[in-house]
């Protein structure tokens, strides 16, 4: 590598050229080969869908009770400072500036960083706000052409009043709504009308939220465009553990989704162990050295946590950025 150049060169999380950034993850190219093969896979299944839907004349729920759960979640494993947000910045604006057929309809949303959320704010509830802008903005537009076109009236689309539904199907997930739900009842059909609501709050979130996503791709005219997310920093927030984990394999597993973690692996396993343990009511050392069959109850709680991390980002979809000694480091050069 060259001398460092004695220049103003931005210090921390930046946009990358492609040469900057397969110096630090070598297999950088492969990324948007990977991501081609989820639009390919993600297109023949809408596509045989679509053909079964038409044929026996489904509806929208039937369409989205028939989704298989698809995992499309890309990491970027490295320690601290190893460059793993510049990394994600860097594919984010090479995804907004890739020059694709015009029929694409990609939605591209803004970096995650769960450490800078509320501490009564949860993963699927910023991305929820997010859709909301993003369809906030198409309803402006609409609005302006609907202006041109010297036209008064002007209606709430269906994508805000599908996203109006999925926000409020949230909101019976959350144990607080859900307590104030059942305990403000009236009469004995009230009680029983509200507990369904609740009981079965998952599976119907679950359910909106998918056609939410078909509608804001265009999935049913076979649009091949997928959503972005970019989660930074998942081994920060040890307290999120649980929340991270049930969003990105309850709610973020659809095959139009691709999302995108960056952090240490280890680190996160670490916190996942410690936040099963924590759970449970076993942080002693006493039980945690008690055999379970052929392992200590701690073994067996970093297997699961090895297992989950497993699902949710596969070792097939891991990129490591390389790690840089500080001789390395001093020597290397920002290209102009």
């Amino acid at each position: 590598m060259n001398e460092q150049k004695t220049g103003k060169n931005k210090i921390g999380a930046r946009y990358l050229s492609n040469l900057e950034a397969e110096l630090i993850l070598p297999n950088y190219e492969r990324i948007y080969y990977q991501i081609e093969q989820f639009r390919m896979e993600k297109g023949s299944v809408n596509c045989s869908k679509i053909q079964r839907a038409d044929n026996q004349n489904e509806n929208q729920s039937s369409w989205n009770q028939d989704k298989d759960q698809k995992t499309n979640n890309i990491g970027i494993i490295g320690v601290r400072g190893a460059g793993k947000t510049s990394i994600l910045k860097t594919i984010r604006v090479q995804l907004q500036n890739s020059k694709r057929k015009p029929s694409s309809n990609d939605i591209i949303l803004p970096l995650i960083v769960p450490e800078n959320m509320s501490e009564s704010g949860t993963l699927m509830a910023t991305i929820l706000g997010m859709l909301s802008e993003v369809i906030k903005e198409r309803d402006e537009k609409e609005q302006k052409k609907q202006r041109r076109d010297n036209k008064d009236c002007i209606r709430k689309s269906s994508l805000r009043t599908k996203c109006e539904e999925v926000i409020k199907q949230y909101t019976y997930i959350q144990k607080e709504y859900r307590d104030i739900l059942i305990q403000q009842y009236t009469t004995e059909n009230a009680y029983v009308g509200d507990s369904a609501k609740v009981f079965n709050s998952d599976t119907e979130f679950i359910n909106r939220f998918n056609e939410l996503i078909d509608e804001l791709l265009d999935v049913k005219n076979q649009n091949d465009g997928l959503l972005f997310l970019f989660i930074d920093d998942i081994d920060l927030s040890t307290y999120r553990c649980a929340d991270i984990v049930k969003t990105l394999l309850s709610y973020l597993s659809n095959e139009n989704i691709v999302t995108f973690i960056s952090g240490d692996l280890d680190t996160f396993e670490e916190s996942l162990t410690l936040d099963f343990l924590r759970r449970e009511n076993i942080l002693k050392e006493d039980i945690l050295g008690e055999k379970m069959g052929s392992e200590t109850l701690l073994e067996r709680k970093k297997q699961l946590a090895y297992e989950y991390l497993k699902k949710i980002i596969p070792p097939a979809y891991r990129y490591n950025i390389k790690f840089w000694s500080l001789e390395e480091r001093g020597n290397y050069c920002i290209a102009d």
